[in-house]
């Protein structure tokens, strides 16, 4: 039988968020362009030869719901290049083919942890995606087939 003792940790482990903490506010301050090099390069992944029907009239429908005042906006078979997060509250941008850097609904645990799992899905699959954001420049929907 060994009689070592182990040691304690010495540093304290970060303390958790609580009700009170606001969430993160950093973005990302570089494009994927610069980063390329740091991206591990995936190979193709086979896809499904047939895709979810597409809604008739869509464009007329769009044009409409804007007519009346509502501000989202859906960005349709576009492509998740890149993501971002760091060590803050519900924290995450993803870079949006020839859109840029969009935030990730950060309103709920749950729905922040869905949009970043998708997100990650569609960007590791390089699958396009159906993106719906709102006035305030975050995204409340993905669309992922």
């Amino acid at each position: 039988m060994s009689t070592e003792k182990y040691s304690e940790p010495q540093q304290s482990p970060q303390t958790s968020a609580t009700a009170t903490a606001t969430l993160g506010e950093t973005a990302p301050v570089r494009s994927p362009d610069e980063t390329a090099g740091q991206h591990v390069v995936i190979e193709e992944v086979p896809r499904p030869k047939l895709l979810p029907p597409s809604v008739a009239g869509t464009a007329e429908k769009l044009a409409e719901v804007r007519a009346e005042g509502v501000t989202a906006t859906w960005h349709t078979g576009v492509t998740i290049t890149a993501m971002w997060s760091i060590n803050e509250i519900r924290n995450a941008w993803i870079h949006v083919q020839n859109k840029g850097w969009r935030k990730i609904y950060n309103g709920r645990d749950g729905a922040f942890m869905a949009l970043t799992g998708l997100a990650g899905q569609a960007r590791q699959t390089k699958r396009s995606v159906t993106l719906r954001e709102e006035a305030d420049g975050m995204i409340y929907e993905i669309y992922l087939w």
